[in-house]
């Protein structure tokens, strides 16, 4: 059976919280501290037989990641990533030398604003094979994306709700 994997928010609805395998999930948050914390609040939710990995972009994930011996995964796979477009591209390939991402839930950090500077065609194309990825890799995808653009990161991802139905 497939994992779905929880973001941890005790408040949310069952139907949004919960993160079936084969998806792509995107968060926006207005400050990176906040992407932070809902990351280790993430991390925390899953119980210990998850298979997860985090990729931070542009910093250290054994920085970043605040946990309680009792709570999360037994094992999280730590990747960073250079703070530039090129990264994102290559993600899905990196990953892939290091570990098989089935039933995995993969987090990725993005560094404030990232994708603010990416033309909508290269963001819909790297969100519609991402897509595939973890159809084809039965794993989930969340992104964490902080910045102070988020109105337009959200205006993107509706748009794009909209051309892959």
């Amino acid at each position: 059976m497939n994992p779905i994997f929880s973001i941890g928010i005790q408040s949310l609805w069952d139907e949004v919280s919960h993160m079936p395998t084969g998806g792509v999930w995107w968060i926006n948050t207005d400050r990176h501290e906040d992407a932070v914390s809902l990351l280790n609040q993430t991390l925390s939710a899953q119980p210990k037989e998850a298979r997860v990995a985090v990729v931070c972009m542009g910093s250290d994930p054994k920085k970043i990641i605040k946990l309680d011996e009792d709570c999360g995964p037994q094992k999280i796979d730590l990747f960073s990533m250079q703070e530039n477009e090129s990264s994102l591209y290559f993600m899905r390939r990196d990953l892939l030398r290091s570990l098989d991402p089935t039933n995995f839930l993969v987090v990725v950090l993005c560094s404030n604003n990232a994708w603010k500077n990416i033309p909508p065609e290269k963001f819909h194309d790297w969100l519609s094979k991402s897509n595939k990825w973890v159809k084809y890799h039965r794993c989930t995808l969340l992104i964490l994306s902080p910045g102070n653009n988020s109105d337009a990161q959200t205006s993107r991802l509706l748009g794009k709700v909209r051309i892959s139905r």
